[in-house]
């Protein structure tokens, strides 16, 4: 028979709360005496599951007496659990006592029955609470966990020990493409094991979705940190073939002191010098401070306030004209945008790259084609002969693929010829936006629309966009004439040559002095712009400009 009194107050100490291994020394205590009991293990395995990412296998001393026990277990019973792993509870008696009876063993059966059904539903439910604080994926916190870690630290009055970091993978979206959706998965999890063995006790890191990552390091291991996300060395595979990867991440980071009241900031700050890191700093990290919360602050401002300047028609077109040197001519210009509000001029990068990050930039663009060809249309009705004019495009409008579509609904609304406008969009080294590029140039072509690509020369790709996308105009970056050193002629002189092989023109930016225009002359580069002729002006005085048609240049000037 059962020891009902025993067994009730095992049940009774179970019930004061769902943590078994905090119950179950005392819970065996109560009947120990009447089952001779000297020690209770449990063995747990589990494979690998949405609950044990990498499978489990444990042993857990449940109860222990202090008589010296035999060295063999006297009952074992076997469980199987839900996620096809055991549970296996072995008992042993103290030393010198008969074995179990069979009485003894039924009674043992329920009692080992009570204990697995009260440790699964205590499993069970840490298993829910860890699952909603985990990252399924990569098995890292997830905001949730993250959070609840700073707090536990908070609490405890320990943060200040550490910076925040908010970090993104350095161009993942190339490996998307490059290995599918399915293998950079599983790259971002071998990411993610890098990480988990650069953390030493007590710090934490989390993924909060895609390749966006946040971790609390001791302040200390900075430097480790930086070089850790500079670059870390993993691969993707493709077929069965290893393809070596370093994947770098650029971070905000934040230097955690004690003006902190809530787990937030340490997100919101980070995430904040992220932002600046990418968009506006163009690097790898940023550190949070006052200046840039200001500078956040005037950006929300901006942002807030560009549908209501677009309204008020507070944008402008400015024009700066480009001259061939060898006749002095205005053979084409550069709209460029300006910005006054409320009197005062805007400067163009306070509010471009805010623009452009938040997709803005496309409205305005097309808020500016719109008045170029609207200047044009008033030109040609008072009989001033135009010439090309070039429009700046963000490489966001690539993602449209009804960009060429909208650019031609504009040019009809003006009765526009396509020879009066060219399309200008900066190079780049981005492999799915050079793919988008191509596709674009070639519905370009088919409209008749020139097509530049500004600032050539500053990318790492350029020699190949040279081959593989040809281009009406190269506009070469001002940096190819600040210096005019050996280097810099030679790398210039065979650039101009082969854009002329490849019956591109060539516009030189940036010409502030006679002396890069004679330079310029040397390498028989025909068309130049820049201050050497005129800033950028308004349509009325461009207008003047158009209506001579070329500069007066005095000998020596």
């Amino acid at each position: 028979m059962i020891d009902e009194k025993g067994f009730e107050k095992f049940i009774q100490i179970l019930t004061e709360n769902e943590n078994t291994f905090t119950l179950s020394d005392r819970a065996f205590a109560a009947i120990a005496e009447t089952y001779c009991l000297g020690k209770v293990i449990l063995q747990f395995t589990a494979p690998v599951s949405i609950y044990t990412k990498n499978g489990d296998r444990k042993e857990e001393i449940l109860f222990q007496a202090e008589d010296k026990i035999k060295e063999a277990p006297d009952y074992c019973k076997e469980f199987a659990t839900g996620e096809g792993g055991t549970v296996v509870y072995l008992i042993y008696r103290v030393y010198g006592t008969a074995p179990f009876s069979e009485e003894e063993k039924r009674s043992l059966e329920l009692i080992t029955d009570v204990l697995f059904f009260h440790s699964g539903r205590w499993r069970l439910i840490n298993h829910v609470k860890k699952l909603a604080l985990t990252d399924g994926m990569t098995g890292l916190p997830n905001s949730g966990g993250f959070l609840t870690y700073v707090d536990t630290l908070l609490q405890k009055k320990e943060l200040t020990k550490y910076n925040s970091y908010y970090f993104n993978l350095t161009r993942f979206s190339l490996i998307n493409k490059r290995f599918g959706v399915k293998e950079a998965d599983i790259i971002i999890d071998r990411y993610a094991g890098e990480l988990k063995k650069f953390l030493v006790e007590g710090e934490c890191a989390g993924r909060l979705g895609g390749d966006n990552f946040v971790a609390l390091i001791f302040k200390e291991r900075t430097e480790e940190f930086l070089k850790f996300l500079s670059g870390v060395k993993t691969y993707g595979m493709m077929g069965n073939q290893k393809v070596p990867l370093t994947i770098s991440a650029v971070a905000g980071i934040y230097e955690i002191d004690e003006s902190v009241t809530n787990c937030g900031m340490t997100i919101g700050e980070s995430a904040m010098a992220l932002n600046i890191a990418k968009h506006i700093a163009k690097k790898p990290y940023v550190f949070a401070s006052e200046e840039i919360r200001e500078r956040v602050i005037k950006e929300k401002q901006i942002a807030s306030g560009f549908e209501e300047a677009i309204q008020k028609r507070e944008f402008k077109a400015y024009y700066q004209p480009k001259v061939c040197i060898d006749t002095y001519e205005i053979v084409g210009a550069e709209a460029l945008v300006r910005w006054e509000h409320e009197g005062k001029p805007v400067p163009p990068m306070e509010f471009i790259p805010i623009l452009e990050q938040n997709g803005m930039v496309c409205e305005l663009d097309f808020y500016i084609l719109e008045q170029v060809c609207m200047d044009i249309r008033e030109w040609l009705a008072k009989g001033i002969k135009p010439v090309r004019i070039s429009v700046n495009l963000s490489r966001k409008h690539l993602a449209d693929p009804h960009l060429s579509e909208n650019i031609m609904q504009i040019l009809n609304k003006y009765q526009l010829e396509s020879k009066y406008i060219e399309v200008e969009l900066t190079e780049t080294v981005d492999e799915a936006e050079t793919d988008l590029l191509i596709n674009f140039r070639k519905k370009m072509k088919e409209h008749n629309i020139a097509m530049s690509i500004d600032d050539f020369g500053t990318g790492y790709s350029s020699l190949n966009m040279l081959r593989s996308f040809p281009v009406d105009v190269l506009k070469l970056d001002k940096t190819f004439i600040d210096s005019m050193g050996e280097n810099d002629r030679i790398v210039l002189l065979n650039i101009i040559r082969m854009a002329s092989e490849l019956h591109m023109e060539v516009v030189a930016e940036g010409v502030e002095t006679k002396q890069q225009m004679d330079y310029l002359r040397e390498m028989e580069c025909k068309i130049v712009q820049g201050f050497l002729f005129d800033r950028p002006m308004p349509k009325e005085a461009f207008e003047d400009k158009l209506k001579i048609g070329k500069y007066e240049m005095k000998a020596g000037a």
